[in-house]
């Protein structure tokens, strides 16, 4: 990774954060704890944990899957992490910090506007349905219904949160961002200890992105070559979307390397000799034929593959610890 002398860090990457909560719909009997543990003849009902869903379907199962997908489609895709949990204006954990590549901000933004709108638009159903699933819950609950398990509709739009932030990454030296009133001697520790952390961050995102690349390439490429078109259950088969996924982290690798990494001519050979080599996949079916022309073609993807990633193995760890430098 080349030290970059124009632009400092801060003005190539920002920090961003998703923060979201929801209504999990579920609620602990104390109760029916007590009962069941009579049923089953048990002395301390302590080891006992009865739970019941509210509404007439898992809505903690449905919100989480709706948020995991924003997570796992755009937001862990278009960045990389940053900081460690930390809380937000209400003192309650969330989620840490993450980078991203300022020319992907735009992409990010406005995938994370239309889906905080998509989630909203399924809470406004939820809470209009919301009546109806206390009126068939007193059925479906039977004895074990409880009005006061079910807040009112205000707090219960209240149990929802969509939150995308974004925050400038401190700026160290003589434009320092650091305005507190302490010695000389303290602020150039305070900043020594922000440039380090912010350091061991462009560290960290190295190894992430190197390592997560080569596992998805050798797992692909290991798949490939495994594969016999007459034993699909013998453990080499490969699916489309792994291709896909594939694709999308190739397409990220750019902007991750000049805006965070530096330009780091290793990965920008790695991520051209990817491009190359799934731009001459014509088929991805192709690849699964039981003819000896298919069988060649898995065996020169499956090489081809491991190669493009070869200048990733070569003085990892001397890349790693020796030569991440950011002016500031």
């Amino acid at each position: 990774m080349k030290n970059k002398e124009k632009n400092t860090l801060s003005e190539t990457a920002t920090k961003v954060r998703l923060t979201t909560k929801f209504w999990s719909g579920i609620k602990t009997d104390k109760n029916l704890r007590r009962k069941l543990a009579d049923d089953v003849n048990i002395n301390d009902d302590k080891h006992l944990h009865v739970a019941k869903h509210l509404v007439g379907f898992n809505s903690n199962r449905y919100f989480r899957k709706i948020i995991n997908g924003v997570r796992q489609r755009f937001y862990y895709p278009m960045s990389v992490p940053w900081d460690d949990n930390s809380t937000d204006d209400t003192g309650k954990v969330v989620s840490g910090w993450r980078l991203c590549p300022n020319s992907r901000l735009d992409d990010l933004q406005i995938a994370m506007d239309e889906a905080q709108s998509d989630f909203f638009k399924e809470v406004d159903g939820f809470c209009k349905d919301y009546p109806r699933y206390i009126d068939e819950a007193r059925i479906t609950l039977g004895e074990a219904f409880d009005e006061n398990d079910y807040p009112d509709v205000e707090e219960i739009k209240d149990r929802f949160r969509f939150a995308f932030e974004l925050e400038m990454i401190p700026t160290l030296g003589k434009t320092s961002d650091i305005r507190i009133n302490v010695s000389e001697a303290m602020r150039k520790r305070i900043e020594a200890d922000a440039e380090k952390r912010i350091k061991n961050n462009v560290s960290s995102i190295f190894k992430t992105t190197v390592d997560a690349l080569v596992e998805q390439v050798d797992h692909i490429s290991d798949k490939v070559q495994s594969y016999d078109p007459n034993n699909k259950q013998k453990g080499g088969f490969f699916k489309n979307s792994s291709f896909s996924k594939l694709r999308e982290a190739v397409e990220m690798i750019p902007s991750i390397n000049e805006d965070i990494l530096g330009g780091d001519k290793d990965i920008s050979m790695a991520h051209d000799n990817l491009v190359r080599v799934l731009a001459n996949i014509d088929s991805i079916d192709d690849l699964r034929g039981d003819t000896k022309d298919s069988d060649a073609k898995r065996k020169k993807v499956a090489s081809d593959l491991k190669k493009a990633i070869d200048p990733l193995k070569n003085n990892f760890l001397g890349k790693l610890y020796g030569a991440v430098s950011y002016t500031h």
